[in-house]
């Protein structure tokens, strides 16, 4: 990733700070099951479509050679309010280069909570060369959320060099199983289409694990581009192919959706599929359009599951 200028993070950490002394919540993921409908009348139950894990995202000091460093020292003469986000970014930027030490700096953090994601965010940064180490950093974290979350995030950071680790990863996600195999999945099939197909193929875990493997990898490529989407979703097995262009429509309207409806049409048996998930991804953004989408579907079934998924 790029790396972010200290004023940047020191506005960000503020901006934060005001929002929280007008009573806003932090943002955290929720343990709760999100329910997203299924893309077909033959696609049976309801899906759920995750988050990716939370974090700080790239903190100074990780990319370019000129990123402000920071230290202790620094994150200590800070108001309190912005001490913790301090250390959490530097514990980030530290931790490739001495992990015990980032650990050692999370441990300084005062919001529990806050401190539980520094220990997922360091293991994260260390997996691709510190993999063991990363693992135990996880299993020692107490909160579950953050467990959960970290072992994700691991997934997330070898799924494009290590497939078969990172797809295993997912099996100590925890409340976050579903998730972590959706997105990780995700993540490697945009450099090794073969390894998400043959994972996905394999035919794991309950319903939902299954559907949520295959429309993975068609919102992720679909990110990148609807007519390759497209293509690759022709790989998954029969009975998925579906939901996978359901997962086509969804990651093509958080590009564009005009572009992704034109998109979707020239795919046929399946353009329904991918205009539902056109139709789902603006639930939160755009509701109306949303309605109106549905109402197009020319399968019936189709079209009242995802109309009845809107008044959800």
């Amino acid at each position: 990733m790029g790396s972010l200028p200290f004023s940047f993070l020191v506005a960000a950490c503020l901006a934060m700070l005001l929002g929280l002394r007008f009573g806003l919540e932090r943002a955290l993921p929720q343990l709760g099951e999100r329910d997203v409908s299924a893309s077909a009348s033959e696609s049976g139950p309801g899906m759920q479509v995750p988050p990716k894990p939370e974090g700080l995202g790239a903190a100074p000091g990780e990319g370019s050679g000129d990123a402000t460093a920071l230290t202790p020292a620094m994150c200590d003469a800070m108001a309190s309010e912005l001490r913790d986000t301090c250390m959490q970014a530097l514990s980030r930027q530290i931790a490739l280069a001495d992990p015990d030490e980032a650990i050692r700096q999370c441990g300084r953090i005062i919001d529990e909570d806050l401190a539980f994601e520094c220990r997922a965010d360091v293991a994260e940064t260390i997996a691709i060369v510190h993999r063991k180490e990363a693992e135990a950093i996880c299993v020692s974290i107490v909160s579950v959320k953050w467990r959960g979350q970290c072992h994700f995030g691991v997934g997330l950071a070898l799924a494009e060099t290590d497939p078969e680790y990172a797809i295993a990863r997912c099996e100590h996600a925890e409340a976050f199983r579903t998730f972590c195999r959706h997105d990780v999945v995700g993540e490697m099939s945009l450099v090794n289409l073969p390894a998400a197909v043959a994972i996905c193929a394999r035919e794991e875990g309950d319903t939902l694990t299954r559907k949520t493997c295959w429309h993975g990898m068609g919102k992720y490529i679909a990110r990148r581009d609807i007519a390759e989407a497209g293509a690759s979703c022709r790989q998954a097995t029969a009975a998925w192919q579906g939901l996978c262009f359901h997962g086509v429509g969804w990651g093509a309207a958080e590009r564009d959706v005009g572009a992704a409806l034109v998109g979707c049409a020239a795919f046929g048996e399946y353009a329904d599929n991918c205009r539902h998930g056109v139709a789902n991804q603006l639930k939160r953004t755009d509701p109306e359009r949303e309605q109106a989408i549905c109402e197009s579907l020319q399968n019936s079934e189709a079209r009242a599951k995802c109309l009845a998924f809107v008044t959800q």
